[in-house]
């Protein structure tokens, strides 16, 4: 009697498991279906993008502050550029006085120190 009673108890412990474990089952695999649309939506965002995205999208960087003539301005002026500190606004200086006035912004690059980035990063804000 008491083995029937055991084997009932334990027919019933495993079925409540096994129901358990299909409804885990079909939750999780709900949830996996919502993340692969997300992730298939995410996708085809991604496709339909323009090839160049990085070139084509507008500068993030706001227009702020006055711009800075390279020909006339102090070192403490250029400071005021992004990725100028006071050696390099000290170079820019010197090489103005050492071989004349710069005829174009590109011909920042002739300073030691300063390459295409800087200027792409500062153009909006250089003035000749």
């Amino acid at each position: 009697m008491m083995i029937r009673i055991f084997y009932s108890a334990l027919c019933a412990l495993l079925t409540s498991l096994l129901f358990s474990s299909s409804l885990y089952a079909q939750a999780f695999d709900q949830q996996y279906q919502a993340w692969k649309s997300q992730q298939q939506a995410h996708d085809a965002r991604l496709q339909s993008s323009h090839s160049n995205y990085y070139l084509a999208k507008p500068s993030l960087q706001a227009n702020t502050g006055p711009k800075v003539n390279i020909n006339t301005a102090t070192a403490k002026d250029l400071q005021q550029l992004h990725g100028v500190g006071e050696k390099k606004a000290l170079s820019i200086v010197e090489y103005r006085q050492q071989y004349g006035r710069f005829n174009s912004v590109d011909d920042l690059q002739k300073v030691k120190g300063i390459g295409p980035k800087f200027i792409e990063k500062n153009r909006h804000r250089l003035a000749i």
